[in-house]
């Protein structure tokens, strides 16, 4: 009898499990199980609180650099299955028609031609989004749904499982948001209010200026952050970037 999905997850998530292995850790071991467990090529999982989105785990650096394309361009198929609530597939076309800029970004750096975003079950969804990635366009439609559902459900249980009883998602920031991609997201958040405390923009406005020379540079919005917190760039170098439209004029 062959392993069902939901098995393959649980043997692959207890192969990355060591004795005393840091908590922040956990989401980046489920994203792993998850690429493991589904005939995917990558993985990750992104926490959603208000304004703010923070990776909390990835299968891969490829992964991890798929959803900093994401946020640098400020939209994508993981944003869209969290503000609609629902699953949602993306075919290379769908990515163009949808994102022209992210598509071309993919393109050239990713690996990926397709992904399946999924807000995951409560307690978690839609605060916490799954992306699949596949290399192929043409594992999407092939992905048995049933298998997809019962990992999902495995990846929540084990994400719950690790809250503290009454601790909500989004006050995970002790154990989920400690760990390096999400570290690193919170060092962006950091420089976007520098930017805005310099140029007297409000948070939305200031991390439009930073993704507008990020874009402008082929770097990703992470990347200039690094450099405003470093001082390698000054927020005011940034002040010819394009506004919102709503700030023109």
């Amino acid at each position: 009898m062959h392993p069902t999905a939901a098995d393959r997850f649980d043997a692959a998530l207890e192969a990355q499990c060591a004795d005393g292995a840091p908590p922040e850790l956990l989401p980046a071991r489920v994203a792993r199980a998850c690429a493991d467990a589904l005939p995917v090529d990558g993985a990750g999982l992104t926490l959603h609180a208000g304004a703010l989105r923070v990776p909390i785990g990835a299968s891969s650096a490829a992964a991890a650099q798929a959803e900093r394309m994401q946020f640098t361009f400020g939209d994508g198929p993981c944003l869209r299955a969290h503000d609609t609530g629902r699953a949602i597939d993306f075919a290379p076309a769908d990515i163009e028609r949808n994102w022209p800029d992210l598509y071309a970004a993919l393109m050239t750096d990713s690996p990926y031609r397709g992904v399946l975003s999924l807000p995951l079950p409560e307690p978690l969804g839609p605060t916490v989004v799954l992306d699949l990635w596949v290399h192929r366009p043409s594992t999407l439609p092939g992905l048995d749904r049933a298998d997809v559902e019962a990992v999902m459900r495995k990846a929540t249980a084990e994400l719950a499982r690790s809250l503290r009883e009454g601790e909500r998602v989004t006050d995970a920031g002790s154990t989920w948001l400690e760990n390096e991609d999400a570290l690193r997201r919170s060092s962006t958040w950091q420089a976007v209010g520098l930017v805005g405390m310099a140029l007297i923009l409000d948070t939305p406005d200031a991390l439009e200026v930073v993704r507008a020379a990020a874009v402008t540079s082929g770097r990703s919005v992470d990347d200039v952050a690094r450099d405003l917190l470093t001082g390698a760039l000054l927020p005011l170098d940034l002040g010819a970037a394009p506004v919102p439209d709503d700030e023109a004029g």
